[in-house]
């Protein structure tokens, strides 16, 4: 889809594809460990982003703290109508994916749904605990 505006917006995939694509990668299946570390470098992202305070980005992976202690891994995307939430536990063996059919043309209204989409995401990787 070269007509978004970002890289998020060239993957297709399926939510069930986007979960094994996660696990695997976060059980260190897909790279080596010396790169799968690289990538889980991170730096702070601000607190205006509209991430969850103490999310951190690092190279593809973005890392979140849970409410019940630890965090995730996963990389958002969104694009023409839809959002896509991946989260894999940093063992990975917890993982679910959020994937929403809209994309709301205001900004408060984008912030909620924002604001939903991460705590379904910590109910889920809590609940599993």
């Amino acid at each position: 889809m070269p007509f978004d505006a970002d890289a998020d917006g060239s993957l297709i995939s399926t939510a069930a594809d986007t979960d094994r694509f996660f696990t695997a990668l976060l059980q260190g299946r897909l790279l080596a460990p010396a790169q799968l570390a690289e990538m889980q470098r991170t730096v702070e992202i601000p607190a205006d982003r509209g991430f969850p305070r103490g999310t951190r980005d690092g190279l593809g992976l973005d890392w979140t703290p849970l409410s019940c202690g630890g965090g995730y891994w996963g990389h958002s995307g969104d694009g023409f109508g839809y959002l896509v939430w991946p989260a894999t536990t940093a063992d990975g063996r917890s993982t679910v994916t959020v994937s929403l059919h809209s994309r709301p043309g205001d900004e408060s209204s984008a912030t909620r749904q924002l604001h939903d989409v991460t705590a379904l995401v910590d109910h889920a990787l809590c609940a599993d605990r």
